[in-house]
C-alpha cells in the first residue's frame, strides 16, 4: 500500500514568540510538491537506523494531545498549533536551538496510521533575482536565500514518527543547550518520552566495548576483532531478522573459554545501557560488521570480510617477536 497523506501543515517557530507564525491553512496533500517533499521525509523516519525507539512517559502532555486528536476530540490544525506552541515554549530564550519550520503530518502507510513532527532547520542557497528597471532594462542579480527548507531528508536532525498502535515512537535528535545544560530536549522536554539507543548508537557501543576487551585480553588482535564481528553476524543469522541479538550468546561464540573476557564484556554492556536483547537485525549487522579493516603505521591499509579471518585457508595472521604482524592472503582470484 502506497503512503497516503491525510493532513499536513507547516508552522514557523523561533526563539521568541514574536518570531512564531502559525498557519491557518493546511498544505494541499494532493499536490505533487507536497506528496514528494513530505513523503521523502516520512519515509526516512520509517527506515532510518539512526532513529531511536521511545515511549511516552505517563505524564507526557504530548501524549495527551496526540490521543485527543486520535479520538477526534481536537482537529488536526488546532493540534498542530498546540504542538508547535509546546516547542516554541522550550525554544524561547534558548538560542542554541535553531529557528525552523515545523512540518506536522498525518498519514497512512501499509495499513497503519501515523503522525509525524519534523523540524526543518533552514539552510542557504544562491538563486537569481530578475527585475525590470524604469527604462525597460532587465537586471539579473545573484542573491542568497537564507530560509531554504532541507531538500534532502538526511539533513533533518530532529523529528519524530508516532504510530498509533502500538505507540512506539521513532525519534531523530541531537543534544542542544537548554537553560545552560546540554540535553536531548526534543525527546525529554518536548515529547516527554523515554528513548532507547538507536541501532547506530547500539552498534557503535558494541564496537567500542569489543575494542576495549580485545585490547585488554587479546593484545588488540586483528583476528579477534574480526572474530567478534563474525560472531555478531552468526548470532543474528540464527536468531532471525526481528528477534534481536542476545549478547551473552555472542560472547560465547567470540571468546571461547576466556571467562574473564566474557564477563567483562557483559558487565560493560550493562554499564553502557545496552539491553539484554539488542534489536539489531541480520541485514543491519551485515552492513555494520561484515568488514574488518587494518591500518599499518607505514600507510598500508587492508579491508577484508570478517568471515575470512576465521578460515586459515583464506587469511593467515602471524604476530612476530617485534610486535609486527604478517598477514598472508591466500587463494585470491581476480573478480570477474
Amino acid at each position: 500500500m502506497a503512503l497516503l497523506l491525510t493532513h499536513a501543515i507547516l508552522h514557523t517557530v523561533g526563539n521568541n514568540q514574536d518570531h512564531c507564525r502559525y498557519s491557518d491553512v493546511e498544505l494541499d496533500v494532493d499536490s505533487e510538491t507536497c506528496i514528494e517533499f513530505v513523503g521523502k521525509h516520512v519515509r526516512r523516519l520509517l527506515r532510518d537506523p539512526g532513529a531511536k525507539d521511545a515511549v511516552f512517559t505517563a505524564e507526557s502532555g504530548m501524549y495527551l494531545l496526540v490521543k485527543a486528536f486520535q479520538k477526534g476530540d481536537v482537529h488536526f490544525k488546532e493540534m498542530s498549533r498546540q504542538i508547535c506552541e509546546r516547542l516554541a515554549g522550550i525554544m524561547n530564550g534558548n538560542d542554541d536551538i535553531q529557528p525552523a519550520d515545523i512540518l506536522v503530518t498525518a498519514f497512512d502507510n501499509s495499513g497503519k496510521t501515523y503522525l509525524a513532527v519534523i523540524k526543518l532547520n533552514y539552510g542557504e542557497c544562491f538563486t537569481h533575482k530578475l527585475t525590470a528597471g524604469d527604462n525597460g532594462a532587465t537586471e539579473n542579480q545573484i542573491v542568497k536565500n537564507t530560509a531554504v527548507l532541507p531538500l534532502s531528508a538526511s539533513k533533518v536532525e530532529e523529528a519524530c514518527l508516532i504510530p498509533y498502535d502500538p505507540m512506539i515512537l521513532r525519534i531523530l535528535e541531537k543534544p542542544h543547550t537548554v537553560g545552560g545544560e546540554e540535553v536531548n530536549y526534543f525527546s525529554r522536554l518536548f515529547l516527554e518520552c523515554e528513548a532507547e539507543m538507536s541501532k547506530k548508537e547500539a552498534a557503535g557501543t558494541i564496537q567500542e566495548i569489543a575494542d576495549e576487551i580485545t585490547a585488554k585480553y587479546f593484545c588488540g588482535s586483528i583476528g579477534m576483532a574480526a572474530k567478534v564481528k563474525h560472531a555478531l553476524i552468526q548470532e543474528a543469522e540464527e536468531t532471525g531478522e526481528d528477534d534481536g541479538l542476545v549478547l551473552e550468546n555472542v560472547v560465547k561464540r567470540a571468546f571461547d573459554d576466556n571467562s574473564e573476557a566474557k564477563e567483562e564484556f557483559i558487565t560493560l554492556a550493562k554499564e553502557y545501557g545496552l539491553p539484554h536483547r539488542v534489536m539489531l537485525g541480520r541485514s543491519f549487522l551485515q552492513k555494520e560488521f561484515k568488514v574488518q579493516r587494518f591500518a599499518a603505521d607505514n600507510g598500508v591499509e587492508i579491508k577484508c570480510p570478517s568471515a575470512l579471518f576465521q578460515d586459515p585457508d583464506q587469511v593467515q595472521l602471524v604476530t612476530n617477536a617485534d610486535g609486527s604482524i604478517t598477514i598472508t592472503l591466500k587463494n585470491l582470484r581476480p573478480k570477474e
